[in-house]
């Protein structure tokens, strides 16, 4: 007896699965809130940071303009030895919410030293509702220095 070996040949007309040429919508989906779940934090902490960059260029603004006051005070001090309190605003350069006050004192009370040393200092504020007066939450910048009386200076030309 002879067996014969028969084999098995699919026919053309079998069904085959179609190739995957994209991804279902749960694939999409998934991968959307996989994204949107990393994104989310990361903005937040972008936010944050751009908050924290606007507050601190605020504070070199005050402290730039505190410097400027407090050297064109000393230099007229210098010239005339009075004592005396000014305030004003930074409106006639760009920023009227930008608010200082700036004293003179040689008074042993106030850090100086009657007709020797003159006490100096310079307080700026970004008044942020408007009222013209500082509230606790406003910010301030302080700067201090002194300033002696020399015979130098009174004999300078103005």
């Amino acid at each position: 007896m002879r067996f014969q070996i028969t084999r098995y040949v699919r026919c053309s007309t079998a069904r085959r699965r179609p190739s995957r040429r994209g991804f279902s919508l749960v694939e999409t989906l998934a991968a959307t809130a996989l994204t949107a779940g990393t994104l989310a934090p990361a903005l937040a902490v972008m936010r944050d940071a751009m908050a924290v960059s606007r507050e601190t260029a605020r504070r070199h603004l005050l402290a730039n303009y505190a410097v400027s006051l407090l050297e064109s005070t000393s230099a007229l001090t210098m010239q005339d030895w009075t004592s005396d309190v000014t305030t004003g605003n930074l409106a006639s350069e760009g920023y009227p919410t930008i608010r200082y006050e700036v004293s003179r004192s040689d008074s042993p009370a106030g850090g100086g030293s009657t007709g020797r040393l003159m006490h100096i200092q310079v307080s700026l504020y970004d008044d942020a509702n408007g009222n013209a007066t500082r509230d606790a939450s406003e910010k301030i910048t302080r700067f201090r220095t002194k300033v002696a009386k020399l015979t130098t200076y009174l004999n300078e030309p103005n």
